[in-house]
């Protein structure tokens, strides 16, 4: 007997959305299955958060359509039992704890029945481990603890979908880390999650796929190893740090090698397809005595931050470097 095909949790067809003459989003095509996370990531004014908005019923599409579990959205349709949404900020009542909050959030979703509405919030605390602070107020907790209390609040209707958007933003490394597990977590129950973010080195190692966005134009829809390997292949980023900012004859000295500012004025990075030592070696030669300011040069693979900050830069995905330029 035939293996039944599988029904995808999510699907956008062609979507568009615009704002009076602007184009916020275009064309916007994927496919995501039950299980996957999905990391959704872009510079500023990208279209992510047009794409949820519009995923979420917030505003009407210009053209287009969704499907959750093969059902066809309308513009206006109420999609509160298909998804569940974390916002950024924490959404909860700091002067009641976290089951009274989590039974609040129960009866505006309309799930009838006490005994009933007990069950569903002790099962959404089991599942983001917080049993045992169901009866701390809310104000008590750490803000990764209201971060998950957040996430049992979207899950508790058992969505198809779930959403977190930025949902470590203002935590620590190990609350950070505690939530994406949780997420994986929840993936692995069968649930499709959206992973809004800017912690791009995580958004590279926990999710299946990664759209990436710009100018509301789909730059890839693919593994975040299918994408790396597409735009930077054999290539290596060469990261230098300086003891101090670079004066104006090492920044001349940087531009044939085409390296570009990184996040502070002391860190300066560029790709090369060139042999490590012969890189190297012409760089510090080109220096011609200034080598005392590096303290540092390090060799790597490319990874999702290099990509974005090419996108940013550029509004399109990096390009191989050339092996006729000066960097071979």
């Amino acid at each position: 007997m035939p293996t039944a095909a599988k029904v995808a949790a999510l699907q956008s067809h062609n979507v568009s959305v615009d704002y009076k003459n602007f184009r916020a989003l275009e064309g916007l095509n994927v496919t995501v299955n039950p299980g996957e996370i999905i990391g959704v990531i872009g510079p500023n004014g990208a279209g992510k958060t047009t794409f949820i908005k519009a995923l979420c019923g917030h505003i009407n599409l210009s053209g287009g359509h969704f499907t959750i579990a093969d059902k066809r959205l309308k513009n206006g349709q109420n999609r509160q039992q298909l998804i569940g949404l974390v916002p950024q900020d924490i959404g909860l009542y700091p002067h009641m704890t976290a089951r009274e909050n989590l039974t609040v959030f129960a009866q505006m979703m309309g799930i009838k029945g006490l005994k009933t509405r007990k069950e569903i919030v002790s099962a959404a605390l089991h599942d983001v481990d917080l049993m045992d602070k169901q009866d701390t107020l809310v104000s008590a907790l750490s803000g990764g603890m209201k971060r998950r209390i957040n996430v049992a609040a979207a899950i508790m209707h058992n969505p198809k979908i779930l959403i977190l958007d930025e949902p470590t933003a203002g935590v620590d490394i190990p609350a950070r880390d505690s939530l994406h597990r949780l997420a994986r977590s929840i993936a692995t129950s069968g649930k499709a999650v959206l992973l809004i973010t800017h912690e791009l080195e995580q958004a590279e190692a926990i999710c299946d796929k990664l759209l990436i966005l710009a100018g509301g134009q789909t730059l890839a829809f693919d593994t975040p190893a299918n994408i790396m390997a597409q735009n930077f292949s054999t290539s290596r980023e060469v990261v230098v740090r300086f003891s101090s900012p670079p004066d104006a004859p090492t920044i001349h000295a940087l531009k044939p090698f085409n390296f570009s500012q990184g996040d502070t004025a002391t860190e300066w990075s560029t790709l090369t397809n060139a042999s490590e030592v012969s890189f190297v070696s012409a760089f510090m030669a080109s220096l011609r005595g200034g080598n005392d300011i590096v303290r540092e040069i390090s060799v790597r693979r490319p990874g999702l931050t290099h990509l974005l900050h090419s996108v940013e830069r550029t509004g399109r995905l990096p390009k191989q470097p050339s092996s006729e330029s000066r960097n071979d």
